[in-house]
């Protein structure tokens, strides 16, 4: 399939596809007159692609664990096993995090205590997560 048709099913855009491709993780065969010829298991590529990215892995992290879309063998070095390693530790954390979160929340719900505060809301209130600062009003 052409970059447009893969665009269209992956909800990736083509810029972004040719950037996984430049990187390696897609590898298109070419036709006669040099276009992208895609496999339909580079939908699937792309899928996995993003889930990473929205966990939090960066670029160069899924070019070192994610194989080749036109391979199956999976060769992992030392440091590749480390980031996958540190990558499900962090995750881990995260979802004691919001399970955690979820409890408390639940429990508030469940006997009542989730009350408006006495102070009126004209001044936003500053959250810090991460290293973003979001006003929440």
């Amino acid at each position: 399939m052409r970059i447009g048709e893969l665009s269209r099913r992956s909800g990736a855009s083509p810029r972004s596809i040719r950037y996984y491709e430049s990187v390696g993780l897609l590898s298109p065969r070419r036709d006669s007159r040099g276009y992208r010829d895609f496999d339909a298991s580079a939908v699937a590529q792309i899928a996995k692609i993003k889930l990473l990215l929205r966990v939090g892995l960066d670029i160069t992290d899924i070019v070192v664990m994610l194989p080749r879309e036109d391979t199956s063998e999976v060769v992992y070095c030392a440091r590749a096993q480390q980031r996958i390693d540190e990558q499900i530790a962090r995750i881990e954390r995260q979802q004691t995090l919001l399970s955690d979160a979820r409890s408390l929340l639940l429990e508030l719900q469940r006997v009542g205590q989730v009350t408006a505060t006495d102070r009126p809301f004209t001044e936003p209130v500053r959250a810090v997560s991460g290293n973003r600062t979001a006003g929440i009003r």
